[in-house]
């Protein structure tokens, strides 16, 4: 083997040594770090109301992009939020991808610190949370296996980073009687100017007005 060959093959391990090591770096380091929530923006105030009736917005935000919506749709529906919280706490990028992966291939739900009970008194829930590994992020899913919403109306919404996978499928499949209006997503929310979100929730919020089950006549 020439002698430059083999000095451009060292090189190349080197460097892919040093790029693994790297990694596996980070990676511990970001068992020890919590991903930080960063605050909503502001956003005007909203130009029309939706009339839902008793509106809940339920939702899981690990940085607090589905946070954003969820707080967006209840000014926009006089909304009353929820916030799904876990107790424990997950770590930072990339640790986070492992614990997602392991929970997921487990079905080893985190516990959460609070549920909602009852949803008698509501008359339209949304539901929202972010996607993990192309499917329904697993605080969601400790959620949705503990919640019975016994025929209501039920709206799904979902932040992702560019693929929601399976999301509204799983949803659908986990909603224990949910009567389930179309679900909306959003896409790299942070990098999303503030009237862009707004005027795709506002569409979104429209079409779902045209779906919902008309009053019985007397």
């Amino acid at each position: 083997m020439p002698k430059n060959i083999r000095k451009i093959l060292r090189f190349s391990l080197y460097v892919l040594l040093m790029l693994v090591l790297i990694l596996v770096g980070w990676t511990v380091f970001s068992f020890y770090t919590v991903p930080s929530q960063r605050t909503p923006r502001d956003f005007p105030e909203p130009t029309t109301q939706y009339d839902f009736g008793k509106v809940l917005v339920v939702y899981y935000s690990l940085s607090g992009n589905t946070a954003e919506i969820a707080e967006r749709i209840g000014d926009m529906t006089n909304g009353s939020l929820f916030e799904i919280e876990t107790e424990k706490s997950y770590p930072s990028i990339p640790a986070s991808i492992l614990v997602a992966m392991s929970e997921l291939k487990n079905t080893n739900f985190p516990d959460l610190k609070k549920t909602v009970d009852d949803f008698s008194s509501y008359d339209v829930i949304f539901v929202g949370a972010p996607v993990w590994m192309y499917t329904v992020a697993t605080p969601m899913l400790s959620f949705l296996s503990q919640a019975d919403f016994k025929g209501k109306t039920v709206v799904p919404f979902v932040t992702d980073g560019g693929n929601y996978g399976d999301f509204f499928v799983r949803f659908a499949q986990e909603a224990r009687n949910a009567n389930i209006l179309e679900g909306e997503n959003f896409t790299h929310v942070s990098r999303t100017d503030t009237d862009v979100l707004d005027q795709k929730i506002s569409a979104w919020l429209a079409r779902l007005m045209k779906e919902l089950p008309k009053p019985a006549e007397n």
